[in-house]
């Protein structure tokens, strides 16, 4: 199914790290569906991205600093899907020692995404959607256990926690689910190298190609709205894998 497949119209949805890549796509998909968005990301101003963000609204947010989350919660009066789709990105040159208290705060769920939903979980439950409200994580959210881990293991750990938190938020009205892209290392040859791309395209005798990159985050985006509609009502703790 397609993002033009799903009517989300009256839905409060919220893309943590919705102003570039995955994320954009897909609060863009959901925008497009009906949906109420609000993108975050770390900048102060949306004017300060190059990406289009007109279509949601803004909220500055540091995943790494808990008043920054509770001041991003105090924001949110309704929320019926929370999408985390921001990468880990620490200040360059940020000494090991802060940088290790980081890691382990976002492994013990005291900062980063897991510490967001937490705070958001009781916000969520009040969701009237059928199914309740809808918690899905991205690929973004293994770059803040990476800190401490390899990708393997991070990706594991997604996988667990997610089919742990489908069972723990179940009894609250709460579903939680994960949608995984399959890394990359090499672009097929019909690809262009990234120095080609041209916001995420190539052109092509004058005709504008989509790329891999842009198909795989339309996929993430169509499996994301999937997990957030009717038709999955039923499903929590579960993982999309997406090739």
């Amino acid at each position: 199914m397609t993002s033009g497949s799903y009517d989300f119209t009256g839905y409060e949805v919220l893309v943590v790290g919705g102003t570039r890549g995955e994320g954009h796509a897909i609060a863009s998909s959901f925008a497009r569906s009906g949906a109420s968005v609000t993108v975050t990301g770390t900048m102060m101003l949306r004017e300060l991205y190059d990406t289009d963000l007109s279509p949601f609204d803004y909220e500055s947010v540091n995943l790494a600093r808990q008043e920054s989350i509770d001041h991003l919660v105090g924001a949110i009066d309704h929320l019926d899907v929370l999408v985390l789709a921001a990468t880990c990105n620490l200040p360059y040159g940020l000494p090991p020692g802060e940088q290790a208290f980081v890691a382990e705060a976002a492994r013990s769920g005291l900062l980063g995404p897991t510490f967001l939903t937490t705070r958001l979980r009781f916000k969520l439950s009040h969701s009237p959607a059928l199914g309740g409200g809808c918690v899905v994580n991205t690929g973004a959210v293994r770059t803040w256990l990476e800190l401490s881990s390899t990708p393997e293991a991070a990706q594991a750990e997604i996988v667990e926690s997610t089919a742990r938190a489908g069972d723990n938020w179940a009894g609250l009205g709460v579903r939680v689910n994960s949608v995984l892209q399959a890394p990359r290392s090499v672009f097929p040859r019909q690809y262009a190298p990234p120095s080609e791309l041209i916001g995420g395209s190539r052109v092509a005798g004058g005709t504008l190609v989509r790329t891999q990159q842009q198909r795989a985050s339309d996929s993430v985006a169509d499996a994301t709205l999937f997990l957030a509609s009717s038709a999955a009502s039923r499903i929590t703790g579960q993982t999309l894998r997406i090739s």
